[in-house]
């Protein structure tokens, strides 16, 4: 039996786990029967005991500063004073630096990596997937926006790393959701996808012919998503709290709290109807001795909400327009349109890419499930080799060497098909110079300040003498997971330097080893806890089964044939199956009676 594999959505407000069976994709249930998991992370107040997703949810009700969300905008990033300003529009949680200037966050008075937070949710899918296969998961495909750099993607692999997961490959959202689409539909053509997440927004062109599917263009707002959305709705709430109140509700937590998750329950709400009813109470300085509250009650119509969101609007507009201009095409030659993200519920949001692209956005594949189906179906397709589908990427940033006069010499541009190699020859900023230092950096400005540096390679040792003289040949090499290798070779001497860029500091060995350890030691616990109310589970199923059995063979009894007779033939070998492997205590055996079980009872009651 071949090791089960998983692909992962790992989402700013969502996350999903899902598989192949049977040739098809199928989202793996979580423990506790949803089918996708908030990713919402929390310590328990005393005890700092963790809770992921919907407890987190329940957790931050009464204690939202032990719970933090949205922490995907932050991963792999570098902590500034300029990321701090920014955060603090987005997220009530303090953000901190760590030693090494990664980001971190406070939750129940304790500082954690935002790398943890993510391999908390990993981890929790993880055991989402173990509990479904009844044995371990390891293997995974896992998805990232198509605008993260090297540094956010090595994050993200670090994080599954600790999460005990190991990564088969990390592909493009879009494309991953392109994958779903096409092999379900059997699409070919031109296909966008525009995928308004929770905290980033992507739009990509792919063309898909045979299998292959190339992308086009990419492009996106790295600080758009629903959350954004979310805090228009806040603003116009605390702007309607009573004067006297208003500078004590913005300054409390919990407060804010109650404020934001009215917002995201007026937003989806007015996916529905015309207009929603919000009623709030509670609302002051929850850390004072002597509490004085007051309440809201208003109205909020559709209409106004996209008022109050046009300028987000148009920010959707402009790359929408960009991605097109980069894949030479006009938005009429667009054959479909895919949605993914829980924005593209919206309905303004649909009528705007309708408007755009002269045509209505396809609604058959899930928006919230199509990333994680997609990534499935790329995992069994790494794992089996089957070869269906050949994906053909772009850089989603333009890559290239600062030099004299504060500029940037482009060497690898965006939307350039990847996997890609691409060398240019250099001088010395000055005669006689001994060293040359090389900074890489990313982003579309010709000038440096207005890019990201991403990191330096420096070449000693140079043979002194004219700059013209000493010409230094630099490669970029770029892998299909937008990881970069920068090499430079002194042509005269050849002296050489290589360095694998890295975007962002490493956790602390010592730390990273630790963190593993409790991952691993949580994992271990809760499994053998999964496993006991598995087995629960499987007792009730099996009784369930014999009921079904019994009503089969009546039939069969009542009306003679040999289908009657195989259907009740067939759900009493399974039982006896299901019997054994619990009786010797097979997990994964028994996880996969429950399944195919499952799947016949679900048939029999529709």
């Amino acid at each position: 039996m071949r090791d089960p594999v998983i692909g992962i959505d790992l989402g700013t407000t969502n996350s999903a786990v899902a598989t192949v069976e049977g040739g098809q994709p199928r989202l793996i249930p979580s423990r506790a029967g949803g089918r996708l998991t908030p990713s919402v992370v929390g310590l328990t107040p005393r005890t700092a005991e963790r809770v992921v997703g919907v407890p987190a949810q329940t957790l931050a009700e009464e204690h939202p500063d032990c719970v933090v969300w949205a922490t995907k905008r932050f991963i792999g990033r570098r902590f500034t004073p300029e990321l701090l300003q920014s955060a603090r529009a987005v997220v009530p949680y303090p953000l901190m630096g760590g030693t090494t200037g990664d980001v971190r966050v406070k939750m129940a008075g304790r500082t954690v990596p935002v790398t943890q937070v993510a391999a908390m949710i990993l981890g929790e899918l993880k055991l989402d997937a173990e509990a479904y296969f009844g044995r371990e998961v390891s293997q995974c495909v896992i998805t990232v926006p198509a605008n993260f750099d090297d540094g956010q993607r090595q994050a993200t692999r670090e994080a599954a790393a600790i999460a005990g997961l190991d990564v088969l490959r990390l592909i493009n959202e879009p494309t991953a959701a392109a994958l779903a689409y096409g092999l379900s539909r059997g699409f070919e053509g031109h296909a966008l996808v525009f995928d308004l997440g929770g905290g980033t927004f992507d739009v990509t062109v792919l063309e898909v012919t045979d299998g292959v599917y190339e992308v086009k263009a990419t492009g996106g707002d790295p600080a758009l998503g629903g959350e954004d959305f979310d805090l228009r709705i806040v603003d116009w709430l605390l702007a309607q709290v009573e004067e006297p109140f208003r500078e004590q509700v913005h300054r409390d937590v919990t407060s804010m709290h109650k404020l934001k998750v009215a917002a995201e329950q007026a937003k989806r709400e007015l996916s529905e109807y015309e207009e929603t009813l919000i009623s709030l109470g509670g609302l002051g300085d929850h850390s004072q001795p002597t509490r004085k509250f007051t309440g809201l009650e208003t109205a909020l119509t559709r209409s106004f909400f996209e008022q109050l969101c046009e300028a987000l609007s148009k920010r959707c507009l402009a790359v929408c327009e960009s991605v097109m201009r980069d894949a030479r095409m006009e938005p009429s030659r667009v054959d479909a349109v895919l949605l993914v993200g829980g924005m593209t519920r919206v309905p303004f949001i649909r009528r705007l890419v309708s408007d755009f692209f002269g045509k209505a956005a396809s609604t058959e594949v899930n928006p919230d499930e199509a990333v994680a189906l997609g990534a499935a179906i790329h995992s069994d397709e790494l794992t089996s080799q089957a070869g269906a589908a050949l994906l053909l990427d772009v850089v989603g940033n333009s890559l290239g060497v600062g030099v004299l006069g504060g500029k940037v010499r482009r060497l690898i541009a965006r939307n350039r098909s990847v996997p890609v190699v691409a060398k240019e020859l250099f001088h010395p900023g000055s005669h006689n110079q001994k060293e040359a230092r090389i900074p890489i950096y990313q982003g579309e400005s010709d000038l440096q300040d207005e890019n990201r540096k991403l990191g330096e390679l420096v070449l000693r040792n140079l043979q002194a003498g004219s700059r013209a003289d000493t010409p230094l040949e630099v490669t970029f090499e770029l892998s299909n997971e937008g990881i970069l290798a920068v090499r430079a070779v002194d042509l005269q001497t050849g002296l050489s330097e290589q360095v694998r860029v890295e975007a962002r500091p490493h956790l602390p060995a010592p730390e990273a080893d630790r963190l593993v350890k409790e991952q691993a030691a949580y994992s271990q616990k809760q499994a053998q806890v999964d496993a006991r109310k598995s087995e629960d589970k499987f007792r009730k199923l099996l009784e369930r089964g014999e009921k079904l059995a019994r009503l089969l063979q009546h039939s069969a009894e009542e009306n003679p044939g040999e289908q009657n007779e195989t259907a009740a033939a067939n759900v009493r070998s399974l039982l006896d199956t299901g019997r054994v492997a619990l009786e010797s205590q097979d997990a994964a055996r028994c996880a996969q009676v429950a399944r195919e079980l499952s799947h016949l009872l679900a048939g029999r009651q529709a």
